[in-house]
């Protein structure tokens, strides 16, 4: 939800910013594919990264400092990433939890994940940002703990709510077409084939507009959600 949210309307401004003759730049780059959390931060929010290494990061002396005071920088730059999301505690700790991945990455276990099968890598950065993300999107910290607690069966009542069933029954089909879209290559080789064909570009086209509309229509009240930060 977030991905799509804030990629999708990051490529609105984009778009109509070049249509005013502004180049903008990429903010996301398949960030899912990523098979490390470090990875993961060089293709997520890229103009949020950019901005706190050239302007905190840097400053603050970057990596070439000793041991002690990289990790420092680190945890700086991460809190104040956190805090820039919003003035709470859940926002902070979620900063923390990935200067704490980062550092481990940096100085542990990047060289035993590149011994790793890419499967495995790519499975441990997609469990590692899930889980920061159920802190980023809680309330509180009391609201995470319960989050995190109910992904591992605390205070669940069965393996699948009804309430889950009826989403998953009623989402699938944009499940798995924003699935494929998260591939990168997948959709443009889609879309670029067809591009030989002006026919069957335009149908392509004209059919995904139509079910943005539709489900534009059929949604209720749905603001962007980055709006909150």
């Amino acid at each position: 939800q977030i991905y799509f949210d804030f990629n999708g309307y990051s490529d609105m401004a984009i778009g109509m910013g070049r249509m005013l003759g502004f180049r903008l730049p990429e903010n996301f780059d398949h960030p899912y594919v990523s098979t490390s959390v470090t990875e993961f931060w060089r293709r997520w929010h890229m103009t949020l990264s950019s901005w706190f290494r050239d302007y905190v990061y840097i400053p603050l002396g970057g990596n070439r400092v000793s041991k002690g005071r990289h990790i420092a920088n680190l945890l700086i730059v991460w809190a104040l990433t956190g805090l820039w999301h919003g003035a709470a505690w859940n926002f902070l700790l979620w900063g923390l939890y990935y200067a704490f991945l980062l550092i481990l990455e940096k100085y542990w276990l990047n060289e035993r994940l590149e011994g790793a099968h890419p499967v495995f890598r790519h499975l441990y950065t997609l469990l590692t940002v899930m889980l920061g993300w159920v802190i980023f999107s809680a309330g509180s910290i009391r609201e995470a703990l319960s989050g995190l607690g109910a992904l591992i069966g605390i205070g669940a009542k069965g393996f699948m709510g009804a309430g889950f069933v009826y989403e998953l029954r009623n989402s699938i089909v944009l499940i798995l077409i924003s699935a494929a879209c998260c591939v990168p290559g997948l959709h443009t080789r889609l879309i670029r084939g067809s591009g030989r064909h002006p026919v069957v570009y335009a149908v392509l086209m004209a059919g995904l507009f139509v079910l943005c509309i539709a489900a534009l229509v059929d949604g209720s009240y749905n603001p962007f959600l980055y709006f909150r930060f």
